[in-house]
């Protein structure tokens, strides 16, 4: 296999990498929520939608580091960085942060569906304790794998095939679409709708930081602030506020 990939150009080998990752959340998210249990033999329920979802984190999380170190043979790296590139990232992250509360606080009644407490509850997540682990977990883990898949590996790819700005454009679409579905089973169609473009636009953001700083911690550290003020809201349904 890795005898077929050398003999393929850089844009080729672009492609193909593409191509392998792209489809991988989309498919993930959507087995997840869509896709019913089956019974085995002994009459017991298999989720094997999230079967397929945790299978499909696991591939996006595993093939950008196989992909670079036994087809690209590259090196790995903690993504250095530098004062500067820091104290960017946490002044992006002021304005993301009071976008996305302040579009809360003043269309919260018409974006956020009557039902949307109870899909929250029926994650499991409702006691502040559970809360707060899966709040961590989603604002600096979750956000550290979607900065190094979508940031370093998918536009590094896009950047090879098209640019740097068609890049960044494409790498935040691909980054918004799976997230759409997600969104789809907690809010309104508005709230689906103004949540893709700020996801887009954030996206944008962190890929023009990745580009400007060669890093992922910039719009790691913006990111973080987005998904924190998310999960804050997060909460607020769930306390009912």
């Amino acid at each position: 296999m890795l005898q077929v990939f050398a003999k393929l150009n850089p844009t080729q080998k672009a492609c193909l990498a593409l191509a392998l990752i792209l489809p991988a959340p989309l498919i993930g998210v959507s087995c997840s929520f869509y896709l019913p249990p089956i019974r085995n033999v002994y009459t017991q329920e298999i989720e094997i939608g999230k079967i397929i979802w945790a299978i499909a984190k696991l591939w996006i999380v595993v093939l950008p580091v196989a992909w670079l170190l036994f087809v690209d043979r590259g090196k790995m790296s903690w993504s250095p960085t530098n004062k500067k590139a820091i104290g960017v990232g946490f002044i992006w992250s002021l304005p993301v942060s009071i976008i996305i509360f302040a579009t809360y606080w003043l269309a919260k009644d018409s974006l956020i569906d009557p039902e949307a407490k109870a899909s929250i509850d029926a994650l499991g997540i409702t006691t502040p304790a559970k809360f707060l682990i899966f709040a961590s977990v989603m604002s600096l883990a979750n956000s550290l794998m979607e900065e190094y898949v979508w940031r370093w590996f998918v536009f590094s790819k896009f950047k090879l095939l098209f640019g740097i700005w068609p890049a960044i454009i494409l790498s935040a679409f691909f980054f918004t679409v799976h997230h759409i579905v997600i969104l789809w089973n907690f809010g309104s169609l508005w709230l689906v709708l103004l949540s893709a473009i700020g996801l887009f636009f954030g996206g944008v953001i962190w890929g023009w930081l990745y580009n400007k700083y060669n890093s992922i911690w910039p719009g790691w550290i913006c990111h973080v602030a987005a998904d924190t003020a998310i999960m804050w809201i997060a909460w607020w349904i769930i306390r009912g506020n």
